[in-house]
């Protein structure tokens, strides 16, 4: 993983609107290497130009989103590095970030969310998946699947959301609608570890928030992947 990649991102200005000088205070207390992500509202959709270089460290959505009528979808992928492969969730409602994902489970996550910006607001998130095989829903596998944040009065509140990037289940290899020998038990996963996983994404409700800052920092603790062993004769 190049994790000389891994910068933090320091803005005075963001998509034309004042970010809180308290934004500094989300990371307070918390330390090592680290990926910030801002996802940025704004009040028109950006023009179709490309946002897909590798360096960006922002995603844009729509200020205000009507969930009846426009379902704004950031989705995740697994990958080697962080990286924004699509940063314009306003033209065609939806966006693309590859995080890091390792099937031998050596790479995971704690991360953290607050909002930023004024006027106040807030932001609904709700997280879906799928996981080939798996014998329950991907989604009730999450040991979290959703949160929201709301830019109040007073320094930005910060969220510890890493569960929403956190499962466990067991994979049915086998095929036979139980969890026996051969198949695959994970517990509190980094999500992208599963060589299995088909899609992850958050439907993004956002209601007048300027900017939501997302947080990555390097987790010892990645859970556990295994194989259930054979039974005798």
């Amino acid at each position: 993983m190049k994790r000389a990649s891994l910068a933090v991102l320091s803005l005075a200005f963001v998509g034309g609107a004042l970010v809180d000088p308290a934004a500094a205070q989300v990371g307070k207390g918390l330390s090592g290497p680290h990926y910030n992500l801002n996802i940025i509202g704004v009040p028109k959709d950006k023009p179709v130009p490309s946002m897909t270089d590798s360096s960006r460290h922002t995603i844009f959505v729509p200020l205000d989103n009507d969930v009846v009528t426009r379902q704004v979808r950031v989705y995740f992928v697994a990958g080697t590095e962080f990286k924004v492969i699509d940063g314009n969730c306003t033209d065609d409602n939806q966006c693309t970030i590859m995080v890091p994902g390792d099937p031998t489970n050596q790479v995971c996550y704690d991360v953290y969310a607050a909002a930023l910006g004024k006027p106040h607001g807030n932001a609904v998130i709700q997280a879906q998946c799928i996981i080939n095989d798996i014998l329950t829903s991907c989604t009730d596998a999450l040991l979290q699947s959703s949160f929201s944040v709301d830019r109040l009065k007073g320094p930005p509140k910060r969220e510890n959301i890493t569960d929403v990037f956190r499962a466990s289940g067991c994979i049915d290899l086998n095929k036979n609608l139980v969890c026996d020998a051969g198949d695959v038990v994970f517990s509190n996963v980094w999500i992208f570890n599963l060589s299995q996983l088909a899609e992850y994404f958050w439907d993004y409700d956002n209601n007048g928030l300027k900017v939501m800052q997302v947080r990555f920092y390097v987790s010892q603790n990645c859970g556990s992947i295994s194989t259930v062993p054979g039974g005798g004769d």
